[in-house]
Formats: C-alpha cells, sequence, structure tokens
C-alpha cells in the first residue's frame, strides 16, 4: 500500500491511500465519500505526475492535482 500526497491547490483532499490493485482505500481530509473505490491507472507514481483514474461512475479522466510526494505504507 502507498500514500500519495498531492501538491495543495487549495481542493478539499491531499492525501489518498492506494492498495495494490491501484484502488483508493483512503482518502484524506475530506471527500472520502468521493474518492474512495476510486481506480488509478499508473503503475509507478512519482512526484509532479498527474494521475490518470477512473471514476467510481465509470468516467476515465486525468485529476488535475499532481502528486507531490509518495510513501510506501509498513
Amino acid at each position: 500500500m502507498i500514500t500519495v500526497f498531492f501538491v495543495d491547490d487549495g481542493q478539499d483532499f491531499l492525501e489518498w491511500d492506494l492498495n495494490d490493485k491501484g484502488e483508493v482505500v483512503d482518502c484524506r481530509p475530506f471527500q472520502g465519500d468521493i474518492w474512495i473505490g476510486v481506480k488509478v491507472h499508473n503503475k509507478d507514481i512519482k512526484p509532479g505526475d498527474l494521475l490518470d483514474i477512473t471514476t467510481s461512475d465509470g468516467i476515465r479522466r486525468t485529476l488535475i492535482h499532481a502528486v507531490e510526494k509518495v510513501q510506501q505504507l509498513v
């Protein structure tokens, strides 16, 4: 599992926890009800990346908030 930290552009979410399948399993500090369950298609996520996602309603899009850092969870 990894935590993806986003550049703060004033959005209501700053961190996502992703499981090994690339699914968002937690979101902080807000909007968990929107983002939990979203599928992330990027395989090797690194700072500066924009995430390619499929939303819970099946729409594939690119998230406009860049990745700030990625942390491996133990």
